[in-house]
């Protein structure tokens, strides 16, 4: 596997963005490259990775939702 190389920028730098597409491509390709080796087609991969990033955001905010709502339970428990 690639190794992804850590960010070196502030978290505020416009600039980060776009490092951080240039850390994870390399890696990126690779994976996309070994699953149409393995058999699916192109179009399936990318639609399947847009499918996972977009079910994996939404399951982080529903985490973060998740937190938020049980901090303001202790904190009424309290």
């Amino acid at each position: 596997m690639d190794e992804i190389y850590p960010p070196d920028l502030p978290k505020d730098d416009p600039d980060r963005f776009i490092r951080c597409q240039d850390a994870l491509h390399v890696a990126f390709a690779a994976f996309v490259d070994r699953a149409i080796a393995s058999g699916w087609r192109t179009d399936e991969v990318l639609t399947t990775i847009i499918e996972l990033a977009d079910n994996h955001a939404l399951m982080l905010a529903a985490d973060a939702d998740l937190e938020g709502a049980l901090t303001v339970l202790k904190k009424t428990r309290t």
